[in-house]
């Protein structure tokens, strides 16, 4: 039945995912990946078929790692804007936004809600500005 399956998909120019032989993958066959999703942010993992319970655990690791990314591409979108509106030098927003992005304070106020996540990213950009960081 599946080699049927694959044949008549194969006929009509379709992809295929055949899941009984996940680790033959022929040219044209889908992999599904895990994905893991937070917002604007999206990661996928896959090992080709080999093994699915790596791809498993690999994205229980990586959700855990991702908590606050949706958030924090939207707060740094926001800043973007702010700053390409500023008279900031095209290095001097890079910088500003990715010291933002680094910063362990503005992922915590992300994920706790303990603090402000724009006043935490305002204070790491006037740091960046006055060469603190």
């Amino acid at each position: 039945m599946n080699d049927a399956v694959v044949a008549a998909a194969r006929d009509a120019d379709a992809l295929v995912n055949r899941a009984d032989r996940s680790g033959e993958r022929d040219a044209g066959s889908v992999v599904v990946p895990a994905t893991v999703e937070d917002g604007d942010v999206s990661v996928a993992i896959t090992t080709g078929g080999a093994s699915p319970a790596l791809s498993k655990h690999l994205r229980e690791r990586v959700e855990a790692e991702l908590e606050g990314a949706g958030e924090m591409a939207a707060l740094t979108a926001e800043l973007r804007a702010e700053l390409k509106a500023s008279d900031r030098s095209p290095a001097e927003r890079r910088d500003a936004i990715r010291a933002v992005v680094r910063d362990p304070s503005v992922w915590k106020a992300l994920r706790t809600g303990d603090a402000n996540p724009r006043q935490e990213a305002a204070r790491v950009i006037r740091d960046t500005q006055r060469g603190d960081s």
